[in-house]
């Protein structure tokens, strides 16, 4: 017998049979590095709450080279004016500067929190504001209404009803959602 007929002929290839060869994505030599979210929006929030500015929300985003931060601000007694965009900036720039990385490399973008701004926390910074509140009434109610915030508590706050003109006590666990309505 020759070597040609030793030979067995190749088997075809059934699609959707044969199991997929998963994809090996390689390790990056020069990975991006940018600085932490959460270390950031903590000092940065120290600093800025010394000019009377409190931020309400801080984001880190890095595609490729490309590293962004956005802040929202919030201003208790005035409105958020240019100059405190530009001072919360600064703060910024400063904390990135002082944790090792380049302030430069970084596009930093701060607002106010605005009209409808959502929050679930600090609810003592809107005391005396318009606010927009869903609440539970009981497993299977729920109430939604415009009212002022009154007072705010550890596990409470009182709102008074621009309807009824009557102060409504809401644990806050039984927030589903807030925010501001100006």
């Amino acid at each position: 017998m020759s070597e040609k007929n030793n030979r067995r002929p190749q088997r075809q290839k059934e699609y959707g049979i044969d199991a997929k060869k998963k994809k090996v994505k390689p390790v990056k030599k020069d990975e991006v590095k940018v600085i932490d979210q959460e270390l950031l929006f903590e000092n940065a929030k120290k600093l800025i709450e010394k000019h009377n500015i409190y931020l309400l929300d801080l984001k880190v985003l890095a595609v490729k080279d490309n590293k962004k931060v956005y802040a929202v601000i919030f201003k208790k007694k005035d409105s958020v004016s240019h100059n405190h965009c530009i001072e919360a900036t600064r703060v910024i720039q400063e904390v990135i500067k002082n944790n090792g990385y380049d302030e430069g490399d970084y596009t930093i973008t701060v607002s106010s929190a605005g009209f409808r701004w959502k929050f679930d926390d600090n609810y003592e910074l809107f005391e005396d504001m318009p606010i927009k509140i869903k609440y539970k009434v009981d497993d299977d109610n729920y109430i939604t209404t415009t009212a002022i915030l009154k007072e705010a508590k550890d596990d409470y706050i009182i709102i008074k009803n621009d309807d009824d003109n009557i102060d409504i006590k809401i644990l806050k666990s039984n927030i589903i959602k807030t925010r501001l309505n100006c």
